[in-house]
């Protein structure tokens, strides 16, 4: 056992000076690429420093390896709460995500590995020899795990971030408390994650620990990393190692094993008692020769069944009142020829799906009605052929529609026209951008004018100044009685909560509304905010794309209906933009 944690300790320091850790490898219940067989698991790789510095090699590696899953390692917990990877990436900081200040690819550079065979993404937490699982510890007895507490925060903050964020591995070697460690689980499974322990002893305090967590949160935990090597040399997942349902992951040590070792190894306990993954530690030793793709193909193999597999894209952008597709690719194994069925399940309300074609490529088409929820959702396809089932999980970012036909008395904006917001991608500009540090919303994606559950918004014109940033400023609105004042408005340079909007009528009188509103970048979901326009990137002064998800907020601000309005006052906060308004009767 000392020689697992002295081993890792030690490999973790490496990874500081050489700008490279460890990622896991684990089966993946939606398996794409071409060399990857038919499992019910995952099949998983280490590493860390390769996965966020110079890494587009490295991503583009995995991606087209093979693995299924991928475990960045390691997240380092101090005791205040903040994230950070291996002592250089700071991750969040007071509950605040802040990893694009050091690497601002990495999120983008997780959601590409998705496009390829990997079907997972993976944090893991701690190590030997560090206190990351004694902080936690303390920090759960001091905060508890509620919505306030910090930890909550942290891990909210990076979900919200990094949207292919998939679970979190519980890498603690030296801490072992069984009640913070369970409310921690149960904690992170109501976020959305995945919890997967990462364990090479002590198999009753790992036990007891995964059915107290799925004892409170069903389906938390769906999987055990088994440490095979260095101190859990020895180990075998067929003998002592048993979760009842929950399937364990055995791994194996490139320094030990060579990938016909791997395969060997893996399908003796696939024979023995029906291992369906595994990973390989660890990334770092083999970047880029070519080991990362003959590892993923030896578990593959050794785990493998005749079946099929589902693939997908990672996300889809569909508009009210209009359509989208997304193509799934079915992918025959080990000679397989049964006839698969797919269904699609976790639509928002109105949007339907149907599916077209009936071979190894199909495409799920989605339809959208005038007044479907807009906003992000996980959708899922799955595959079903007797008692085979594949799945593939995709987002579905749902916006106003593309038209000029719409309700509501448009306001006039151009003359409060302050700041340069929009731009036609490729143009390249001096002016600041939206939020004064260079980028933009993309014309092309915007267009120049949306329609909202009916109600129509138009822009300002594309490279001028298109946007109002808040100065105080007092805006006249067209003369009348209305019932709301909607915006499509969005906070940059980060969240802006609290924010009040002051409707003046003719008679002296005004209505205050308080509004907090989400960065473009991390939606909040904020009570009166909805998603207006979701966009798969911004622009660039320098006429490049930033290849994440953008969003522009609808907000509705009730009026006193009986009074006629005069103007609307902006909070005084250069970072709040209004880029369109229209009054409602």
């Amino acid at each position: 056992m000392e020689n697992s944690k002295s081993i890792r300790f030690i490999s973790r320091q490496t990874s500081v000076v050489r700008g490279a850790a460890f990622l896991f490898l684990i089966l993946a219940f939606a398996l794409s690429g071409e060399s990857a067989l038919a499992q019910t698991g995952y099949t998983g790789i280490f590493g860390g420093g390769p996965f966020y510095k110079n890494a587009a090699a490295n991503i583009t590696e995995i991606e087209n390896s093979g693995f299924t899953e991928a475990i960045v390692w390691s997240v380092e917990v101090n005791s205040v709460g903040d994230l950070n990877f291996n002592g250089e990436f700071p991750l969040t900081s007071g509950g605040v995500y802040v990893g694009d200040q050091t690497h601002p690819d990495f999120a983008s550079n997780m959601a590409l590995l998705k496009q390829g065979t990997v079907k997972r993404i993976t944090f893991s937490i701690g190590s030997s020899n560090f206190g990351d699982w004694q902080d936690i510890t303390n920090l759960v007895n001091a905060q508890g795990t509620g919505p306030t507490s910090i930890l909550y925060k942290d891990f909210q903050a990076l979900k919200t971030a990094i949207p292919s964020l998939d679970a979190i591995d519980f890498d603690d070697e030296n801490s072992f408390n069984t009640p913070t460690t369970i409310s921690f689980g149960v904690m992170l499974g109501g976020l959305g994650y995945h919890v997967l322990p990462d364990a090479f002893d002590d198999s009753g305090y790992w036990t007891n620990v995964v059915s107290q967590i799925n004892s409170q949160l069903p389906g938390t935990v769906d999987g055990v990393h088994l440490q095979a090597y260095a101190g859990g040399s020895g180990n075998n997942p067929c003998s002592g190692w048993n979760f009842g349902t929950v399937p364990v992951f055995p791994g194996l040590w490139d320094l030990n094993d060579t990938p016909s070792q791997v395969q060997s190894t893996m399908t003796g306990w696939h024979n023995q008692c029906g291992i369906v993954g595994g990973f390989m530690w660890l990334y770092d030793d083999f970047v880029g020769n070519g080991l990362a793709a003959q590892y993923a193909s030896a578990i593959n193999t050794a785990v493998a069944s005749s079946g099929f597999t589902l693939s997908g894209p990672s996300s889809v952008f569909l508009n009210q009142s209009s359509t989208a597709n997304a193509a799934i690719t079915i992918t025959d194994l080990n000679g397989f020829t049964g006839k698969v069925t797919l269904s699609v399940s976790a639509l928002p309300k109105g949007v339907k799906a149907s599916f077209q074609g009936t071979g190894n490529q199909r495409k799920v088409a989605f339809q959208a009605v005038s007044t479907a929820a807009t906003g992000f959702s996980t959708v899922t396809v799955t595959g079903t052929s007797g008692t085979i089932t594949q799945s593939v999980a995709f987002t579905l970012a749902v916006s106003a529609a593309v038209g000029t036909n719409g309700t509501g008395t448009a306001v006039d904006l151009s003359s409060e026209f302050n700041v340069n917001g929009i731009y036609s991608d490729g143009t390249t500009y001096t002016t600041g951008g939206l939020d004064g540090t260079g980028y933009s919303y993309s014309a092309n994606l915007l267009t120049t004018s949306r329609v909202f559950n009916n109600t129509l918004f138009e822009f300002g014109p594309a490279n001028e100044l298109d946007a109002v940033g808040g100065q105080g400023q007092m805006i006249p609105l067209p003369a009348g009685q209305y019932s709301a004042v909607m915006l499509l408005a969005t906070g940059v340079e980060g969240n802006q909560a609290s924010q009040t909007f002051t409707v003046n009528y003719t008679d002296g009188t005004h209505t205050k509304v308080v509004q907090s509103l989400s960065d473009w970048f991390t939606p909040q979901k904020y009570a009166g905010e909805s998603e207006g326009v979701a966009m798969a990137y911004r622009d660039f002064k320098d006429g490049t794309k930033d290849k994440r998800t953008f969003s522009l907020y609808a907000y509705r601000l009730a009026l006193n209906a009986t009074k006629s309005v005069r103007s609307i006052t902006l909070p005084n906060n250069a970072d709040v933009l209004v880029l369109s308004a229209t009054l409602l009767h």
